[in-house]
């Protein structure tokens, strides 16, 4: 099974996961924000090994790009579903509308990527619903904005946040063009320019 990771693109996908192993340990050591800018490398990580999987698609062993596309979705889960939905509770300290929030967030995260799985993309390379992969740099620009908001409503704005993002993400209307080509550089520089911002702040 290890083989399966001498691809690059599941090689990058394995040190995706590293990242948002940091970032669980760190958010719950109470440091939201470092946890935060580590899940934030899994997300840009998260572009690359797509990219990479396309350009060496000539290269790569039979099977490989079957785990690799398995492998990418339970990082998905982890960083755009299951990291904010924690996040969410941890800030609210266990209240209701935390509880409800996370229980939408993970439910529609999941929906959206057993949807994708079999469905995967429109002819014009665009996303059906938003992508889960969006709840990452929400969750940072958020945390960046933290101080700026009364403490007491930071919670509520949090979790109201994501459950208005979670329905975004079963919503058949929304059409959301993959980042592809150029954009995965652009998306990088962003991703790096937040998790520093957050650095700075926590």
């Amino acid at each position: 099974m290890l083989g399966y990771l001498a691809d690059y693109a599941n090689a990058i996908t394995a040190c995706s996961y590293l990242f948002a192993i940091m970032g669980v340990f760190l958010t719950l050591n109470g440091k939201a924000e470092l946890g935060t800018a580590a899940m934030l490398w899994t997300w840009f990580l998260d572009h690359w090994d797509g990219h990479i999987a396309r350009k060496t698609r000539h290269l790569r062993s039979p099977g490989m790009a079957e785990f690799g596309k398995s492998f990418d979705g339970f990082g998905d889960f982890i960083h755009g579903v299951w990291f904010p939905a924690v996040v969410i509770i941890l800030v609210g300290d266990g209240s209701a509308i935390s509880l409800v929030a996370s229980l939408v967030l993970v439910m529609s995260g999941a929906i959206r990527l057993s949807y994708f799985e079999n469905v995967g993309l429109t002819a014009d390379a665009r996303f059906i619903g938003i992508p889960v992969s969006y709840g990452t740099p929400l969750l940072a620009v958020l945390l960046l904005l933290r101080p700026l908001i009364w403490t007491e409503m930071f919670a509520t704005i949090l979790a109201l946040a994501f459950t208005a993002l979670a329905f975004l993400y079963v919503s058949t209307f929304v059409r959301v063009p993959a980042i592809q080509g150029r954009a995965i550089p652009l998306a990088t520089i962003a991703a790096i320019a937040l998790s520093l911002a957050l650095m700075a702040v926590a």
